[in-house]
């Protein structure tokens, strides 16, 4: 479940009576379409979802699907009201496993440079209007610790206010479909 906005406008960085409770915390487990039902209320926000969905059907294209992201920026703040202005798009870290295919890290090179257009954030905000990164879950778990622990850092406090915020789970596993026929 996505909690309501805080007072400050943003998701509450955990929910209860304090962060101890891992199954109250950030980041929310949710699926898409609980996304979408939350967050499509204007033609902007819309148009940012959209290209969400069309980047998770571009991972899962190349064979991206087991693993899982985390949605955040000021898509999933109450910007219209705190900043007064719509989204210009979503923060998205996917944390996923490499397709079957390409366990070898040749043939994981060669995939990655051969859709670079899905792992360049500027590319990546440019096409699907998702300031996206990716990690790579295949590589030694040291450098999956260390990368998540700079995104937490990184998304988990607005960046003008440093205020603690919460972010959303969604599985690349979801209900893509039923979210793309909501939209």
């Amino acid at each position: 479940m996505i909690p309501a906005f805080g007072i400050s406008g943003v998701l509450p960085p955990f929910i209860g009576a304090g962060p101890a409770d891992r199954v109250l915390t950030s980041p929310y487990p949710a699926a898409i379409s609980e996304i979408v039902s939350r967050f499509a209320t204007s033609v902007e926000r819309v148009a940012v979802l959209r290209g969400l969905l069309k980047y998770r059907e571009a991972l899962a294209a190349i064979g991206i699907s087991a693993g899982i992201q985390w949605i955040d920026g000021s898509f999933v703040e109450n910007c219209e009201t705190i900043r007064q202005r719509p989204p210009a798009d979503v923060d998205v870290v996917t944390f996923a496993y490499r397709p079957p295919s390409v366990l070898r890290d040749p043939d994981w090179l060669q995939l990655f440079l051969a859709n670079t257009n899905l792992f360049d954030p500027p590319r990546t905000k440019a096409d699907f209007l998702c300031d996206a990164y990716y990690i790579d879950l295949n590589k030694p778990a040291h450098f999956v610790v260390m990368d998540t622990a700079y995104f937490n850092g990184l998304f988990s406090h607005q960046r003008d206010t440093a205020q603690w915020k919460g972010m959303i789970l969604v599985d690349l596993n979801s209900d893509d479909a039923a979210a793309r026929q909501m939209i």
